[in-house]
C-alpha cells in the first residue's frame, strides 16, 4: 500500500547511504516497477528541487537540505495518490521552502493528489488549501 497509495516525506530523509542518489531510485524501480514517474517526469522534478546534478553523489556528499530535496522526489517518484509529509522543509532556506510549498500545491491541484503536511513551518502556509492548528490537544481549524 505504501508504494501504490502513501508516499512519505519524513524529516529524517531515510536515504540509503550505500546507494547514490540515482540508485535510490532505480531501488524504488525493483520493488515497485510498475506506475512510477517516467523518466521525463523525473528529470523535470529534480530539476525543479535544484538536484539533478546529484545523480552520482552519495547521501554522505549531501547538505541536508540536499537530502530532503532526494527524499522528498524518492518519495513522489511512485507517483502515490496520498502524500504524508512531516517537516518536509526544516532543513531548506527559504527559497526551497517556496519551491518545495508550491511543488506540493501543484501535485494537489494538477495531479488531484491528497498532500497532508505536518510542520511548525508557518513559511508553507500560503501553499495550504486548508490549515488546521494543534494545540494542548485539541485540532482547530484555522481561517483564512
Amino acid at each position: 500500500m505504501r508504494l501504490d497509495a502513501i508516499g512519505f516525506v519524513l524529516q529524517q530523509y531515510h536515504l540509503l547511504p550505500f546507494l547514490t542518489v540515482a540508485d535510490q531510485f532505480k531501488l524504488v524501480d525493483r520493488v515497485h516497477p510498475k506506475g512510477n514517474l517516467s523518466r521525463e517526469v523525473l528529470t523535470e522534478l529534480l530539476t525543479q528541487l535544484g538536484i539533478e546534478n546529484l545523480l552520482s553523489k552519495y547521501p554522505a556528499e549531501l547538505s541536508g537540505g540536499q537530502q530532503q530535496r532526494v527524499a522528498i522526489a524518492r518519495a513522489l517518484y511512485p507517483d502515490p495518490a496520498i502524500i504524508l509529509a512531516d517537516e518536509p522543509t526544516a532543513a531548506l532556506d527559504s527559497p526551497r521552502v517556496k519551491e518545495v510549498g508550491a511543488l506540493l500545491a501543484d501535485l494537489a491541484h494538477s495531479r488531484q493528489k491528497a498532500v497532508i503536511v505536518v510542520t511548525h513551518d508557518v513559511r508553507l502556509t500560503p501553499f495550504a488549501d486548508q490549515v488546521f492548528e494543534m494545540t494542548d490537544g485539541r485540532l482547530t481549524k484555522q481561517e483564512a
